[in-house]
């Protein structure tokens, strides 16, 4: 297969690029900075204080994580157009893994809506008590966190498939495209851990959180710099 020279939209279309991951990952990180202030582990009572004192937050924590799982899709398809010169099959099954950890956060943030609705309807209130609607809020908010664990295996995946696109195609560093794979095996070890070793994931968790940091590198490289320019190859097809 023939790696050609970017036409001159795929600049335009690394810069977009770019800018959506730029949007997901604030998204993505002021909506977690939110959650992580107003949910009290082990304490469900205090959860929902903290929620019903800040509703709006809360709220705006819903809206980031939205935000941030609906630039996924055009990410997951741009990222598709520019690299399926390199390799088509594998493009696309680099961007299908993408869409499904989409499809799946996704339904799992409707826990956290549902957590939402249990504090602010009334009758919600008084028909379960107090009580059991705290701990179904915290149940809701634990299935979301969990939920979440297990849809970053799949974007996981997809970094560790797009690592070895990036660094094949010379549009960037060849070193940011072992970055970017290793981040995708970063966030799968961080998954399976959650559920199958908690104490240990809790323990590798800073670290693994900083090799999953490399798609925001990827995103700052393609806004500042887009992509290089590359002579006609010949690469192998898988």
């Amino acid at each position: 297969m023939t790696v050609s020279a970017p036409d001159t939209a795929a600049p335009r279309l690394a810069r977009a690029t770019g800018a959506l991951l730029l949007v997901m990952a604030v998204s993505a990180l002021c909506a977690e900075a939110i959650r992580s202030s107003l949910v009290v582990p082990g304490d469900a009572l205090a959860t929902a204080e903290r929620i019903q004192a800040s509703p709006e937050l809360f709220r705006f924590g819903f809206l980031g994580y939205l935000l941030a799982f609906l630039c996924d899709v055009p990410v997951a398809v741009l990222l598709y157009v520019l690299l399926r010169p390199v390799n088509r099959t594998w493009a696309l099954l680099a961007a299908s893994f993408r869409l499904v950890y989409t499809a799946v956060v996704s339904a799992f943030l409707l826990h956290y809506a549902q957590a939402a609705l249990l504090l602010e309807g009334e009758d919600h209130l008084s028909a379960l008590g107090p009580d059991q609607a705290h701990a179904l809020v915290s149940f809701h908010l634990d299935v979301f966190s969990l939920g979440f664990g297990a849809a970053l295996v799949f974007f996981g995946v997809h970094l560790v498939l797009l690592g070895p696109l990036l660094r094949r195609s010379g549009l960037v560093p060849a070193l940011l495209g072992v970055l970017v794979g290793l981040g995708g095996l970063a966030y799968v070890l961080d998954g399976v851990l959650l559920f199958a070793w908690p104490v240990l994931q809790a323990n590798a968790s800073p670290v693994l959180a900083m090799l999953g940091f490399s798609e925001l590198l990827l995103a700052l490289w393609l806004v500042v710099r887009g992509v290089r320019p590359v002579p006609a190859e010949t690469a192998r097809s898988a």
